[in-house]
């Protein structure tokens, strides 16, 4: 038997490669009607889960659960993340959130917590990243120092407390507070309740002067002080809790 070359020849035909085509065609289309027929299902399913992440010390499970659940009480394909990372963001210990969906039907929140530096005026406290926030009376921890100041001043009266803190935090001038008054005008108080008058100078400018001419003075006498002056160009001033009792103890010397 003679066999030729196109017997050899084991290429399908142009009809049998159409028909190949044909049906893989189908089959993508069917895997695609099938998917979107998932996903369709899938975004009308309710949610059934909130999975809340973080490390929270403050912030309450039962908080971010309560301005949650009105939002995402619906069809997990209606969502509206947005809203639900604003209402999370509106609760004042957060720092910062985020929300997403996890299929099949799970909301999932992670929640930064704000940490605190400081009371800011009469009922507020910063964060660390000098932002204002309200949280309730008895949630604010003790033996946080005080600030206050204008509005939009938070981040330059925190960052003056950090320096002056830092460079006086070992002499007899420790801080616990510093304000910054409409007109400009800097005070402080130290830990041991003597008030610092800095005026409208840059209160940096006057940290040679306590931890100097004034810390030399005053170190055993810190008891009688009630505040110390800065407003001068050169030497400070110095008010005494009992006026009278200093005036004779400098005539008696």
């Amino acid at each position: 038997m003679t066999m030729t070359a196109d017997m050899l020849d084991d290429s399908p035909s142009p009809m049998r490669r159409y028909l190949m085509l044909g049906a893989g065609a189908v089959v993508l289309i069917a895997l695609l009607v099938a998917g979107w027929g998932a996903m369709t299902v899938g975004t009308r399913t309710p949610v059934e889960r909130l999975q809340i992440e973080g490390q929270l010390q403050r912030l309450k499970t039962s908080d971010i659960e309560a301005v949650l659940r009105p939002l995402i009480d619906r069809q997990f394909g209606q969502l509206d993340l947005e809203a639900a990372k604003q209402a999370v963001e509106a609760l004042p210990w957060t720092s910062h959130a985020s929300v997403e969906r996890v299929w099949p039907a799970t909301v999932r929140v992670r929640v930064w917590e704000r940490v605190p530096f400081a009371r800011w005026g009469d009922k507020s406290l910063l964060d660390t990243d000098s932002r204002p926030f309200t949280p309730s009376a008895s949630d604010i921890p003790d033996g946080l120092p005080q600030l206050s100041g204008p509005d939009g001043k938070e981040a330059e009266v925190a960052d003056m407390f950090r320096v002056l803190r830092e460079k006086l935090a070992n002499s007899s001038f420790a801080l616990q507070s510093l304000t910054q008054d409409a007109r400009g005008e800097w005070a402080a108080t130290t830990v041991d309740g003597i008030g610092l008058h800095f005026g409208r100078t840059d209160p940096t400018t006057k940290i040679d002067t306590l931890l100097g001419p004034a810390e030399r003075a005053l170190k055993n006498r810190m008891n009688e002080v009630n505040y110390v002056d800065l407003r001068y160009t050169n030497g400070f001033a110095v008010g005494w809790k009992d006026p009278a009792a200093a005036k004779k103890a400098k005539e008696g010397r």
